[in-house]
């Protein structure tokens, strides 16, 4: 998982994004998965660290995402399609690499889709387990700079999606 290029958000401003974009950023990253993707550099709002769009489609559609790149972790600015993207979709446009307006087509930096770690959708529980379990996560979590409740959740999660496709679920 070290390897892996996480996503990361606002979660105040995944709810402000629903609501004004009808796009949660859960669904905006799998943008990112498109392997036709193209990634514009955004003058306009690079003035104190870079900033980009991620055009791509997803399930329901072609999806452009504002983001910036930290660290090997994408952060999401304003996925969706706001008032001045759809002003600049609107346009009529021949894609080449020189400038258009304010952003211009760069080179794909980013990792390839398989090298993405998606973030997912969580829910608090509260769950008593017994203390030799999570002494032994907190081991191991430890040596692999992790947090032990990820490595949990993702045991849990690797046991249902196996057992989602046995039963064909």
């Amino acid at each position: 998982m070290k390897n892996k290029s996480n996503f990361d958000w606002d979660e105040a401003k995944n709810q402000q994004n629903i609501l004004k974009h009808n796009v949660s950023f859960y669904d905006a990253q799998y943008a990112f998965s498109d392997p036709n993707r193209v990634i514009l550099k955004d003058f306009s709002h690079s003035q104190n660290e870079e900033r980009f769009y991620c055009i791509g489609k997803i399930d329901y559609g072609i999806l452009t995402v504002r983001f910036t790149y930290r660290d090997k972790q994408s952060e999401f600015l304003v996925p969706g399609i706001g008032e001045k993207e759809k002003r600049f979709m609107k346009k009529r446009t021949i894609y080449k690499d020189e400038p258009m307006d304010n952003v211009k087509v760069v080179s794909d930096f980013l990792p390839s889709p398989e090298q993405l770690a998606y973030k997912q959708e969580t829910v608090k529980v509260t769950i008593t387990l017994s203390k030799n379990s999570i002494d032994y996560f907190k081991k191991v979590a430890s040596e692999h700079n992790t947090q032990y409740q990820k490595m949990i959740r993702g045991l849990l999660d690797d046991y249902v999606t196996k057992h989602q496709q046995s039963i064909g679920a």
